[in-house]
């Protein structure tokens, strides 16, 4: 049995998991996330001797970087540290080989210092203390210079999904299914063109500064301009078919997603990834036509309809979703995703977990299941979620 918890972290992501003692941090939110939920829990399991064996930022936005910053700011010198990390995995510009350009010049320099003074202030404006104001550093710089294990060395090599499943303690594997090296590249082929529009002329070398103000243009980068999807109060119920739209955030493209097995239980981490990558990688685990059932699968982007599609959901099934959102920033959960998951047949109960109180939410306690299927609304804010007892 594992079991999870999924932190009140506003507009973003938050997830402790433990595994019979083995434990990983997935995200932590924003720094206020840290502060008023996390970082108690974390020094509770220091000290019974606990540690974390594995520690995921899945990608460089404000709403899941934000409480790690915070985490690995405070956390002190190895032989000092408040709890101990075993791996962190985190894709920065370190991890990818940086394409050669001219010398780095007092031009390029004066372009990188004044975006790391912009720092990662106003990349939430309407969430109270989304990164604490002395985080003048990236993430990549913090794991650097404290000596922590990053990415399986020094943080130079990339976690995508070519990379070998990680066996921990307890019986524990950790799947990394996304993101693709393409969609890494992307991201920085989009970071090295808008420098470039401000004279960046570009540097082999990768300094502390690069990844400072790397961090900071992602955390503050503003996503697609999209259509809004339905509103909660509407009196049109469309179905998910009619409203989904693929995901074009080059940032959410570029998460971390992970299947996290311990035995025959096994769980689907999709952070924010796109519907488009998850399905492609889950479609050669299939077996004839039947969904892939989990026995947690956290759903992508907050349960934006930009990120959950049709196609996925008839590809992997769960008696448990996990819904982490309160609401604000782009509305998100989308009701029309929470309608086809809990529309579909199936042979069990589904649970759906909120981490807030939510118009969907709400909704969803008083919809029927088309299909007639069972489910349940839960609000876990913070509170243990038992995991396990799925088959495939």
């Amino acid at each position: 049995m594992l079991k999870l918890k999924m932190y009140p972290a506003r507009s973003g992501d938050a997830f402790l998991i433990d595994a019979s003692g083995t434990n990983i941090l997935i995200d932590a939110g924003f720094a206020s996330t840290y502060q008023d939920f996390i970082a108690a829990d974390l020094a509770n399991l220091a000290r019974g001797g606990g540690r974390l064996s594995l520690v995921v930022c899945t990608h460089i936005d404000a709403d899941h970087i934000g409480g790690l910053l915070e985490l690995f700011s405070l956390n002190g010198l190895p032989g000092g540290r408040g709890i101990e990390v075993d791996t962190v995995w985190h894709n920065s510009l370190r991890s990818l080989p940086f394409p050669a350009g001219t010398p780095s010049s007092a031009r390029d320099q004066a372009i990188l210092e004044a975006i790391r003074r912009r720092g990662f202030q106003g990349a939430v404006a309407t969430s109270p203390n989304p990164i604490s104001a002395r985080q003048g550093s990236s993430l990549a710089k913090l794991l650097r210079q404290n000596g922590y294990a990053w990415n399986a060395g020094d943080g130079s090599n990339s976690v995508d999904d070519s990379v070998s499943p990680l066996a921990l303690a307890s019986d524990l594997v950790v799947q990394v299914i996304g993101p693709t090296r393409a969609r890494l590249e992307a991201l920085r082929a989009r970071w090295l063109r808008d420098v470039q529009k401000l004279g960046f002329g570009g540097s082999s070398q990768a300094t502390d500064l690069l990844d400072d103000a790397y961090e900071m243009w992602c955390a503050a980068a503003p996503e697609p301009v999209l259509p809004l999807a339905t509103p909660i109060a509407a009196k049109l119920n469309r179905q998910l078919a009619e409203v989904y739209m693929c995901d074009t955030s080059i940032s959410n493209g570029s998460s971390i997603a992970l299947i996290i097995s311990s035995g025959s239980t096994r769980m689907l981490f999709l952070g924010d990834a796109w519907a488009e990558d998850v399905v492609s990688k889950l479609k050669p685990l299939q077996t004839a036509f039947a969904p892939i059932i989990f026995d947690a699968i956290k759903v992508s982007h907050h349960g934006s309809s930009r990120n959950t599609s049709v196609e996925l959901l008839s590809i992997a099934d769960s008696p448990c979703f996990l819904v982490s959102s309160d609401g604000t920033g782009h509305g998100h959960p989308d009701f029309e995703v929470l309608a086809e998951i809990v529309d579909r047949p199936a042979p069990f109960t589904r649970q759906i977990y909120f981490n807030y109180e939510t118009p969907a939410s709400r909704k969803l306690r008083a919809h029927t299941s088309r299909s007639g299927a069972a489910f349940s609304v839960h609000v876990a804010e913070h509170d243990w979620i038992q995991v396990g007892g799925a088959s495939s």
